[in-house]
């Protein structure tokens, strides 16, 4: 990964105190750097050296340039990449809300149909509760009408 290289780099850089010196404000940090000597006056060598700037080589420089170079890219692309997912999210949204609106009137469109075909099953159910009595009735008049023909056929034959 890229922080890894960085850390990488950076510590081969540690011990390196070649060139001009580096202030404070520049956004480095100083590390302190292990020394060989043991006693009060290695201490003392150790806060003066955390007082003193550090002095780098052109090479190093170099290096820090590269690195600023690359955060300031990365910087940049995280900044157009959180446009981008905010114009993803504004488009999801606007998407999200239209199908709503779609979907709320298809929903009174089917509330709409099922209540005329509740209207339309009733006046069916209705109108074949009357053809039924009405079929009814005709077939009465008809085997009456017939049995009235009979009669009258079965008078003429006799008189």
């Amino acid at each position: 990964m890229l922080v890894d290289e960085n850390r990488e780099e950076e510590n081969s850089y540690e011990g390196e105190k070649v060139g001009g010196p580096v202030s404070l404000s520049s956004g480095l940090r100083r590390r302190p750097i292990a020394h060989s000597e043991v006693g009060p006056s290695s201490h003392e060598k150790k806060d003066r050296d955390t007082e003193a700037p550090i002095k780098l080589d052109a090479e190093a420089h170099a290096h820090i340039e590269k690195h600023r170079k690359l955060q300031e890219d990365m910087t940049d692309e995280m900044v157009e990449l959180a446009r981008q997912l905010k114009e993803s999210s504004r488009t999801m949204h606007q998407s999200v809300q239209e199908t709503e609106n779609i979907l709320q009137s298809t929903e009174r469109a089917v509330e709409h149909s099922l209540a005329s075909t509740g209207r339309a099953t009733t006046r069916a159910a209705e109108v074949y509760s009357l053809a039924s009595k009405t079929t009814c009735f005709q077939w009465l008049l008809i085997l009456l009408m017939t049995c009235m023909f009979v009669m009258v056929v079965l008078l003429i034959r006799v008189t």
